[in-house]
This record gives C-alpha cells, structure tokens and sequence, in this order.
C-alpha cells in the first residue's frame, strides 16, 4: 500500500473513533441521568419510610403521643394518633406517586393507588384537608386535586 492510502484510512479510521467516542458519551449520559433518577427515588423513599416508622411509633406509644400532643397543642391526643397514622397512609401514596414517576410502578399498580388516592381525597371523612396536605409535596398535593376532579394533571 502506498503512503496516501494509508494516510487516507487511518483518517477514516480517526473519525469513525471519534463517532465512537461521541456515542459512548451520550450513552453515559443518559445513564449517569436514570442512575441519578433511581438514587433521588430511593433517597426520597428511605427519608419517607423513617417518617412512616417515626410516625407509627409515636402513635402506638403512649407517653410518646402524650408528649408529641402537648408540643403540637392537641388537647386529645388521640386525635394526634388519628392525624399521624392518616399522614402516614398519605405519605405511602406519596411515596409511589414518585415511584410511578421514576417508572418503578407500572400503570396497573398505580391505577389501583390512584383510585384509593381519590376515594380517600373525596370522603370527606378527614382523609385530606389542610392538616393533612401540608405534610405532602406540593406536587403531590397539586396531582391529587387535580386528578381526583378528573382533570388531566399536569404530572402523570
């Protein structure tokens, strides 16, 4: 071979790595980016999980929920003990609305959250009002109003 042809491939071959190298960057991006997603779900689920378990601890403790009652201003500590075990339910739903997001829950699970999520916001039974909604994310909170009024919710 002569001297222009080889100079000629090895350009080709310059660029064909070069191409290589561009793809293998994209395709770390976009791992680095869903690695980064599930990290941010699991991080936001175990920060949920202890609060379900500190919650549910106070609630069946006693002297904890007499304490709880008197630095939250309760004069019926039971009440506390009804809002904490309704804010935890709540946060579990919250909880796998941002796992339907990260694409961790499929559509057939979430209906079925969802259609709990809706009969809960709509009994009027204490299940979501104001004392119970600011414990959420407002984007959560955003979903559920819109979502159990059968509008389409800007977050699915």
């Amino acid at each position: 071979m002569n001297k222009k042809r080889i100079k000629h491939w090895a350009q080709v071959s310059e660029i064909i790595a070069g191409v290589a190298v561009v793809i293998t960057l994209i395709f770390l991006i976009f791992e680095v980016r869903e690695n980064s997603d599930l990290v941010r779900a699991d991080s936001f689920n175990r920060s949920i999980e202890s609060l379900v378990e500190w919650r549910s601890d106070i609630a069946t403790n006693d002297a904890a929920l007499k304490v709880m009652a008197e630095h939250f201003d309760f004069d019926d500590p039971e009440v506390l003990r009804q809002q904490l075990l309704v804010v935890n339910l709540w946060s579990i739903y919250e909880k796998t609305y941002y796992s339907q997001q990260y694409g961790l829950v499929g559509p057939a699970e979430w209906e079925r959250f969802q259609t709990r999520i809706c009969s809960y916001q709509r009994s009027g039974a204490g299940f979501w009002d104001a004392r119970v909604a600011v414990f959420l994310t407002e984007e959560f909170r955003d979903y559920v109003v819109a979502s159990c009024r059968g509008e389409s919710p800007s977050n699915p």
